[in-house]
């Protein structure tokens, strides 16, 4: 015989001012049979910020009409902080007071006069079903968004989502008269590597630069994967002279680390880069161009270093 699995308990919270309405919703919930429920109550404003805080809460059932702060603005700061689904109570129920909840965030809606032991259980159940695909739906989305702006290999936003973070820091060096550089960065040699090494290899080796690149640059610093062995620096507040420091600090970094493949041999590379600030009425287009030729020499002039775009 299957044995059944056992609920979790319910965690419940019930922000109600009127002690007579909390003990009706406390009555019918001690009726459920099948579901073992902890109930919270909470009537005053440092009560339920209290309990909110603390987390922890499966679903909660707001009354419509508060003290000092309304159902409805509870309503948009716990939808806000995704807290818990929230199923708002009225003591008149009315077709406006629903659609406004709804419009809110409600994941459900009972007025007083209907409460009941199953009107409560059903609205519950159905407002944590919702709730939970709603989870899921966002879950998915989040990560088609991550595939979609995320390199797979390096885990660094990927050529489209690098030239759209620099078209928005453009736009904002723009607005505020700031400073930007930029740093194409290119591994020299990589088709050795892979033809020396084998492809999983150059995998690794593409997965380390990345990570050695982000422990390199400020937090406020973007790095890319722009396609291949070629990354993007996008430096904000930052001027040419100080995005060659950088740029040589990433390239020691880069020289000095020890690369293996899959049978423990260990080797080295290293990596040139083309930088340019970027100047007034310039789009990415260009600044990228003008780091392009920076690299081209770097690259000419015997690799392994950083040229700045005049």
């Amino acid at each position: 015989m299957k044995l059944k699995t056992k609920q979790a308990p319910l965690k419940i919270l019930v922000c109600d001012d009127d002690p007579a309405d909390r003990k009706l919703v406390r009555i019918h919930l001690r009726q459920v049979e099948d579901r073992e429920i902890i109930l919270l109550e909470a009537g005053q404003i440092d009560e339920i910020r209290d309990v909110l805080n603390r987390g922890g809460i499966d679903l909660i059932l707001m009354d419509l009409q508060m003290p000092e702060k309304s159902g409805i603005e509870w309503l948009v700061e716990i939808v806000e902080r995704e807290i818990a689904p929230v199923v708002m109570l009225t003591g008149a129920g009315s077709e406006e007071a629903a659609v406004q909840s709804l419009q809110e965030g409600a994941i459900g809606y009972i007025p007083k006069s209907v409460l009941s032991r199953d009107k409560l259980m059903g609205t519950i159940n159905d407002s944590l079903e919702k709730w939970r695909k709603l989870q899921q739906s966002k879950a998915t989305q989040e990560e088609l968004e991550r595939l979609a702006n995320f390199d797979s290999l390096t885990g660094l936003p990927n050529r489209r989502a690098i030239l759209n973070k620099l078209c928005e820091q453009i736009k904002l060096t723009q607005r505020y008269g700031n400073k930007l550089s930029l740093s194409l960065l290119d591994i020299d040699f990589f088709k050795k590597v892979n033809d020396q090494y084998g492809h999983l290899t150059g995998d690794d080796v593409l997965a380390s630069v990345a990570t050695l690149m982000k422990r390199d640059v400020r937090n406020v610093d973007i790095v890319g994967r722009y396609g291949g062995e070629e990354f993007i620096i996008v430096m904000p507040r930052t001027d040419a002279s100080s995005a060659k420091i950088v740029a040589e600090r990433i390239r020691e970094t880069i020289k000095s680390a020890e690369m293996k493949d899959s049978e423990g041999n260990v080797f080295s590379i290293t990596a040139s880069q083309g930088l340019a600030e970027w100047v007034l009425g310039e789009d990415e287009s260009t600044l990228i161009s003008r780091a392009d030729y920076a690299l081209y020499k770097a690259k000419e002039n015997g690799r392994d270093r950083a040229e700045v775009a005049p």
